[in-house]
């Protein structure tokens, strides 16, 4: 993209990005497909127990589906790179720091979150939710194929996708339309919408809803040191 294209060809080049966007979802989606008897395996080795299937195609649409989360996820990395590619040429030499850095943070942060949901809450939240407490030993379970993947899945966008704010708001705070003092005053509040989005994004347990309110409050309290530190927000 250059400064000195029409709008017709802003169009055409975000049209012809967003073509291959598409084309790299779909290869990734199709490779996810034949994947997916390794991912189930994983899937199984953090649940310890069987599964079962209640109607004759679930397992085919869940795989579908499935196939389709894993090329979606698999091609952030690319579509980050189309967005940099679109945007940065348009933009000055600190502006395309700042960019990149904060598409590079929010890809980090989008792994780490996946990372820690996979190997550190999801652990946790299945030992508590298959507590004796709750399950007696005359209790059995009968565990749904399709609701437990999309179970695990609801844990991969809770904690991938919550921990991305901090982008939101160094860009808010690099170009003044929210003051830094202003985020200090509102802390007790983000603390409650935290604990708030928890309980709606995440499976009914304490565990995984506290490990996700704790990092999203480390990581507000990070941007206003952040921000601080390089005079953003402050009017």
């Amino acid at each position: 993209m250059k400064d000195d294209m029409t709008f017709k060809e802003h169009v055409l080049e975000l049209r012809k990005r967003l073509f291959w966007v598409l084309i790299v979802i779909i290869i990734f989606s199709v490779l996810g497909y034949f994947a997916f008897p390794y991912f189930f395996d994983f899937l199984l080795s953090i649940l310890s127990e069987d599964l079962y299937a209640t109607k004759i195609y679930e397992a085919f649409l869940t795989r579908l589906r499935i196939a389709v989360l894993l090329g979606l996820l698999v091609s952030i990395p690319f579509l980050l790179y189309q967005i940099l590619a679109y945007i940065i040429p348009g933009l000055e030499k600190k502006e395309r720091i700042l960019v990149f850095s904060l598409l590079l943070s929010s890809f980090l942060l989008f792994l780490g979150g996946v990372y820690f949901a996979v190997q550190v809450v999801m652990p946790l939240s299945m030992d508590f939710l298959k507590s004796r407490d709750f399950f007696p030993t005359s209790l059995n379970r009968l565990i749904s194929y399709e609701s437990f993947i999309l179970f695990f899945f609801q844990f991969l966008v809770a904690f991938g996708l919550c921990l991305q704010f901090p982008v939101v708001l160094l860009l808010l705070l690099y170009y003044k339309v929210i003051r830094r003092d202003k985020m200090i005053k509102f802390f007790k509040f983000f603390v409650a919408i935290a604990l708030i989005a928890s309980a709606i994004l995440t499976p009914p347990d304490v565990i995984s809803q506290l490990m996700l309110t704790a990092p999203m409050i480390v990581l507000y309290l990070i941007c206003i040191i952040v921000a601080k530190a390089f005079k953003w927000g402050k009017v």
